[in-house]
């Protein structure tokens, strides 16, 4: 008899979200799943709608209509004992100023039940943190810090961060990161990471949800989405020689470099640059190129800032 394995459900669910603030359309029919052990970078511009799906997740705004789920529980339904399985970390967060960083910890680990002091005591260590000191005068990149070590000792089943790697200095960014995929990977902890500072999350994420003005517009594996995308160059008049069933495949990108002939493929694969490259033989080069997230995203008219 064939036993067959039925796939987690999503720690985070989406259904027709929608909020709006009079006319403004914040989040528009927005439909996420997201399941343990992933790692999702959630970008868009600011006011896209990132910020007000954290919200809606976390009960501090009411959806105009569709649902949220978080842990398989309405966000509206959310207690105090299903909070112990969320986790929050955001950029310029307030912190008790006047406790030492050794007594904050402490402080946050009577409100969870499984509260692990060896990882807190090991990324006071590794993040070079001094316990006595006073979080008042820790710089803010030190403050980034003693929230992430506030959080993860908690031991959620979902951590949603917002400009995780703000203020971090290249070591820490690729710590944290390291960290991160680690804990997805070993623990099946689900992180939603909203950030400006792409480069770092290209490389810890394994998914991409884009928001723009609201709808979601990309929602794919990150290897897949940058792994489909290419950079062009043409020599000696290669292009224009090129049947209009190739051709059309190539798009300009006037923003990027500021060269209105510099172009990209986003449907890139072996069999189509094969077929490129048959087709173009006799008539100059064209070169294929990787291309990093942030110039896809420039590519696509998608800038974060």
């Amino acid at each position: 008899m064939e036993t067959t394995t039925s796939s987690p459900p999503p720690t985070l669910s989406l259904q027709k979200l929608t909020k709006k603030f009079r006319k403004v359309t914040a989040v528009d029919q927005v439909d996420l799943d997201i399941f343990p052990g992933e790692v999702v970078a959630l970008l868009g511009a600011n006011g896209s709608g990132k910020s007000t799906t954290f919200r809606l997740l976390l009960n501090i705004y009411q959806a105009t209509s569709g649902t949220a789920l978080l842990l398989g529980k309405d966000s509206k339904s959310l207690d105090g004992k299903d909070f112990e399985g969320v986790g929050y970390i955001a950029e310029g967060q307030k912190l008790p100023d006047w406790m030492t960083v050794g007594d904050f910890l402490r402080y946050c680990s009577s409100f969870y039940s499984e509260w692990d002091d060896t990882m807190a005591e090991r990324l006071l260590i590794g993040f070079g943190i001094p316990e006595k000191q006073k979080i008042k005068h820790l710089s803010r990149g030190q403050r980034m810090k003693v929230s992430v070590m506030s959080v993860l000792p908690a031991r959620p089943k979902i951590v949603l961060m917002d400009e995780p790697f703000s203020g971090l200095d290249v070591e820490t960014r690729a710590q944290l990161g390291n960290l991160l995929q680690k804990l997805s990977k070993d623990h099946g902890l689900t992180i939603v990471i909203t950030t400006h500072d792409v480069e770092e999350v290209e490389s810890v994420a394994s998914r991409l949800s884009l928001l723009n003005r609201g709808k979601l517009q990309v929602n794919e594996p990150m290897k897949e989405y940058i792994g489909r995308h290419r950079l062009v160059t043409f020599e000696h008049d290669a292009l224009s020689t090129l049947p209009a069933t190739l051709a059309n495949h190539f798009i300009s990108m006037p923003n990027l470099a500021g060269d209105s002939e510099e172009k990209f493929v986003f449907n890139y694969s072996d069999e189509f640059a094969r077929e490129v490259e048959a087709a173009s033989a006799k008539n100059g080069s064209i070169r294929f190129e990787p291309m990093n997230l942030r110039q896809i995203l420039t590519a696509h008219s998608l800038p974060l800032s």
